[in-house]
């Protein structure tokens, strides 16, 4: 090698450098005293709502200026509120992410109503965990096995265009299933809870999510009926429950199922508006891959039971362009196989009744907390500052005047749960 070729390349070198320095310069100088939001899809207490608490206490070590990030849920229409949102209305200069539910992008391929977005066209940043969705039955149905469905209907919760209610539908067109399904309850907690007051026998929902927020419901004697799995292959921990296109017994059908759980290997996705600035979209990625693997983070990560199998985005970005290129006949009849045959039967949810106890502890300036009921229980809500209707001794409150040992009425759908209003004395 020349004297000049060497000092070209170690030119090369340092003005390469040079420039990296700039781009995390600028990147800080954005970042820093910046209010970061992830804009969940759905309500608090659910695993989508976990996960994204989790990556907001972590995710601002790994980016250049140490951002703060805050949560925001935006439930509705089974996510495709925040995802339109998201899309169409959310600021793009890289001061939002959202966590989209993990079907949303295949409905607009199918070209479902009510999409406003183009699925690629969409900033990937990663997920947290491929999934497993299971339908189960209660310990008490009579509906035990797969087989038992062909024969016997079960009832199962139903909460809009999600797993809970597009599995069940999709097995009963494709493999002649028993489901029924009572569609109306407000989130997929809610639809478990159904399933604890026996108003459903049975829900089709992720088996992370159970794991965290029912785990009761795979010990003791009153175990649940794990019925069948959907997924491209067997969760390790249900080694002999079989999966939806294992009963399939067409090549096309077999087909239709692989392309209808192909989102569960992206099921905690992640993305930013279309538009954001490129170097704000690889900052936030390279920020994921290095908070993934710290250790403080996977620690607390497992200690909430909560599953981690990173997809990066690029491999998101690479599948949503491959899913988008299905052949249209195959989209045309999943589309039918999405399409409920029979009439909708919808739920009677009733407004949650208030659950009064004196305030045992508080959490994050009052966005989270417990309180000790007559009953010697904890119930735990979480605290919105623009949704929850607080008022303290008959006036508005704030969340930042909350006290250890006031006593609380808190209405919510239920234990973990973003109340909609908080009376105290």
């Amino acid at each position: 090698m020349t004297s000049r070729t060497l000092l070209a390349l170690c030119s090369g070198l340092a003005l390469s450098t040079t420039a990296l320095a700039q781009d995390n310069k600028a990147l800080e100088n954005f970042y820093k005293g910046k209010t970061i939001r992830i804009v969940v899809s759905s309500e608090p207490g659910g695993s989508y709502d976990g996960y994204s608490r989790l990556v907001a206490r972590h995710l601002g070590r790994f980016l250049p200026g140490n951002p703060q990030f805050v949560v925001q849920n935006m439930p509705g229409a089974g996510g495709l509120v925040a995802t339109n949102w998201l899309y169409n209305v959310a600021p793009k200069d890289g001061t939002v992410i959202g966590q989209i539910q993990r079907q949303i992008p295949l409905m607009q391929i199918l070209g479902e109503p009510g999409t406003q977005f183009e699925t690629a066209k969409f900033n990937w940043i990663g997920s947290m965990a491929s999934e497993a969705t299971i339908c189960l039955s209660r310990h008490d149905s009579p509906v035990k096995t797969a087989g038992d469905l062909l024969k016997q209907e079960l009832i199962v919760a139903g909460s809009g265009p999600n797993s809970s209610e597009n599995i069940p539908t999709v097995l009963n067109n494709v493999l002649g299933t028993r489901f029924k399904v009572i569609s109306g309850y407000p989130s997929q907690t809610a639809g478990t809870l159904a399933v604890e007051r026996g108003e459903a026998i049975g829900v089709c929902t992720t088996y992370s999510s159970l794991l965290v927020r029912n785990k009761h419901w795979f010990e003791g004697p009153n175990k649940v009926n794990i019925l069948m799995q959907a997924g491209l292959h067997r969760h390790p921990d249900l080694p002999n429950v079989p999966l939806a296109m294992e009963l399939a017994t067409k090549p096309e059908d077999k087909a239709l199922f692989e392309l209808f759980d192909t989102p569960l290997q992206i099921g905690r996705p992640y993305v930013m508006p279309p538009d954001a600035p490129a170097e704000r979209v690889k900052a936030i990625r390279v920020a994921f891959r290095q908070m993934v693997k710290d250790k403080d983070f996977i620690a607390e990560n497992t200690k909430e039971g909560r599953e981690l199998e990173y997809i990066d985005g690029d491999a998101m970005q690479d599948l949503y362009e491959r899913l988008g290129k299905t052949p249209k006949p195959m989209v045309e009849r999943l589309k039918d196989a999405l399409k409920p045959k029979g009439p909708v039967v919808m739920a009677k949810v009733e407004a949650p009744r208030p659950m009064e106890g004196a305030i045992a502890e508080i959490e994050d300036n009052g966005t989270k907390i417990t309180i000790k009921l007559n009953d010697g229980k904890s119930y735990k809500a979480s605290l919105s500052g623009s949704r929850t209707n607080l008022q303290i001794a008959g006036k508005k409150g704030e969340r930042k005047e909350l006290k250890v040992g006031q006593v609380c009425a808190v209405t919510s759908p239920g234990d973990g749960q973003e109340a909609s209003a908080v009376e105290c004395k």
